[in-house]
């Protein structure tokens, strides 16, 4: 149920889907290859892309008349299951020649709507050759980078013009491996000696995000005969600031605000010290005007008697104070 729900939802985003990008089986089973097609009146139609970049036609299907049409050599083992929005290519006994990308659509007018296509992989006995050598066999790349994968090809007696590469890509997340066309981004060398040729295909990334992050392998068709390369692992490095990596300017910048950070500190303490210690002197000057109070007093006990008298006006408790002081005085004179 949660299958037909999402091979819904993509029909609502694409007239055609096919939901499997990659299908491996062993040689000899049957294979099954799922396509959905919005349109039910329109002509339907399957396409074989070999790995020698040969398109062929596989069938085509009239839902008016329900009548299916095969092209001469895919009509023993080849079957269309066409129902509703089901288009679906069956194929009994796999063989190494059916190996290839199939691509399902539909004929509107003069054109043809195709679906994203599935790669068709049948294991064998030896599928990595050790004529095909992929280079590097892991590799840390930086998002925003470009990454080139190369692939070596020693094809012996295969002349170039029958040797022919694609891409597959296994993700992280273990989900169905991606075909990769490499067409228009792939370049290649290719060295004929002592009768044997040796090809070179470059297959360059560039804008590297991390889901490019994979298992690449490479492909290779030599005279009919299907090879694997050993892989090339590539991984996302994250970025990293180093210190060592900070540019001159940026150095500059931070040692002067750590310079001026400190000249701050440095004024507040100042400050705070000054305001310290005047108020501290402040504090001594009252303290002297305090003393001059006390002792006024007592100056007064060498005044004449008129002087005495006119300290008799005050408060008595003034009064009594003078005169105690001044009785202390007399005591120590007459002593």
């Amino acid at each position: 149920m949660i299958l037909f729900v999402a091979n819904v939802f993509l029909l609502w985003l694409n007239e055609v889907s096919q939901p499997v990008s990659v299908q491996t089986l062993n040689l000899g089973d049957s294979a099954t290859i799922q396509c959905y097609i919005k349109s039910l009146i329109t002509t339907r139609v399957w396409y074989k892309l070999t790995t020698g970049r040969k398109l062929q036609l596989v069938a085509s299907f009239d839902p008016i008349y329900l009548r299916s049409v095969y092209a001469d050599e895919f009509k023993h083992r080849y079957s269309v299951q066409s129902d509703g929005i089901n288009s679906h290519l069956s194929i009994t006994a796999t063989s190494w020649d059916d190996i290839g990308t199939y691509f399902c659509g539909v004929m509107k007018l003069n054109d043809i709507h195709f679906g994203s296509g599935t790669f068709l992989m049948l294991k064998g006995a030896k599928m990595i050759s050790d004529s095909v050598v992929q280079q590097p066999k892991s590799q840390s790349v930086q998002s925003g980078d470009s990454v080139t994968l190369s692939c070596s090809v020693h094809s012996g007696q295969c002349p170039a013009q029958q040797i022919s590469v694609i891409w597959l890509k296994n993700s992280a997340d273990h989900s169905a491996p991606e075909m990769i066309y490499s067409s228009g981004n792939q370049n290649n060398t290719c060295q004929t000696f002592s009768g044997e040729t040796t090809c070179v295909y470059n297959h360059t990334m560039r804008n590297f995000s991390p889901e490019d992050a994979g298992i690449y392998h490479c492909v290779v068709t030599s005279c009919g005969q299907i090879l694997f390369g050993n892989g090339t692992t590539i991984t996302n490095r994250k970025t990293v600031l180093k210190t060592f990596e900070l540019s001159p300017p940026v150095i500059a910048l931070m040692l002067s605000n750590i310079i001026l950070g400190v000249v701050v500190l440095f004024l507040v303490w100042t400050l705070c010290k000054t305001r310290r210690n005047d108020s501290a002197d402040t504090g001594s000057s009252g303290g002297d005007q305090t003393s001059d109070v006390i002792y006024a007093p007592v100056s007064s006990a060498h005044r004449n008697l008129a002087s005495r008298q006119a300290t008799k006006k005050h408060t008595g408790d003034s009064v009594i104070y003078s005169n105690i002081r001044f009785s202390e005085r007399n005591r120590e004179v007459s002593s």
